[in-house]
């Protein structure tokens, strides 16, 4: 059995950081962000939502980049919009919790939007949600894991998109199959939500590019790496699943353990340990 003395021993054995190894750690734990094609044509799509104001679904499995593009996208218009002395928000992303009721949905929004009122009555909290949207200038409301959403609170997001002094797009996002479900349970929502994207998977072509592309700019460590090729290549497709947001993790966890052991570049057979005990 460990004592705590030990364990405080154990702690104490760990070896100091360099100032170095320490920043380009924290570098590495930051979340990256590339204009990758996929992303670009994705961005498109939803700036043609969001000046139509019109509403859809962004689908896509578990990992696969749908919510890094969506606040890449809300930062994007939100900067550009950006004006000194005024309070514009064109796009506003929220990611609703488990079994979302209409209550959870409005705070999330009034939160978003920076409102500190949300307390009061589901009536008092629909009404100050429109009011601070329209405040706001919004242009778009974008429901992240909108597969969460109970049932009756989809009335609450129709009403929403319904609002004509709003006029407001309406993003949902979520894993397609679950998504797709949950949408389907109603005709009044499936009928608003026809249009559909999707972030697939990479194809072999895609995933090469972009794990190279990954390997020198967002791990960018002091030494080039050469290992997306033959064996480790075939071993990162198996893990990924080629879906980008597991091969982000899988890499930079690997770039973080090179770093810790000592290596100035991606070690071989440190990323082919991350990604054997990837599930």
């Amino acid at each position: 059995m460990t004592t705590a003395k030990s364990s405080v021993q154990e702690f104490d054995d760990f070896q100091a950081l360099s100032p170095e190894i320490q920043a380009e750690i924290e570098r590495l734990s930051r979340p990256p962000y590339l204009e990758l094609d996929h992303v670009k044509r994705c961005h498109t799509w939803m700036y043609e939502l969001l000046v139509s104001r019109m509403t859809g679904l962004l689908l896509g499995e578990s990992r696969s980049g749908k919510t890094v593009t969506c606040k890449t996208f809300t930062n994007r218009c939100n900067q550009q919009a950006k004006t000194k002395g005024k309070r514009v928000m064109p796009v506003v992303y929220i990611q609703v919790p488990k079994n979302c009721g209409s209550r959870d949905l409005f705070i999330k929004i009034l939160k978003a939007l920076g409102h500190r009122a949300t307390s009061g009555t589901i009536t008092d909290l629909r009404e100050r949600t429109l009011d601070t949207l329209e405040l706001f200038q919004a242009q778009m409301l974008i429901i992240d894991e909108a597969n969460h959403l109970k049932l009756e609170t989809f009335s609450d997001v129709r009403h929403i998109y319904d609002d004509d002094n709003l006029g407001l797009s309406v993003l949902l996002v979520g894993t397609t199959n679950r998504l797709t479900r949950v949408v389907e349970r109603d005709e009044q929502v499936e009928n608003r939500f026809l249009e559909r994207y999707e972030l697939d998977r990479l194809d072999d072509k895609e995933f090469q590019q972009i794990a190279r592309i990954w390997v020198r700019d967002v791990l960018g460590m002091s030494e080039a790496s050469n290992l997306v090729k033959g064996e480790t290549l075939k071993l990162l497709k198996k893990t990924t699943k080629r879906l980008i947001g597991r091969l982000d993790m899988i890499l930079r966890k690997a770039a973080i353990r090179s770093l810790l052991k000592g290596y100035k570049t991606l070690d071989a057979e440190v990323l082919k340990q991350v990604a054997r005990t990837v599930k």
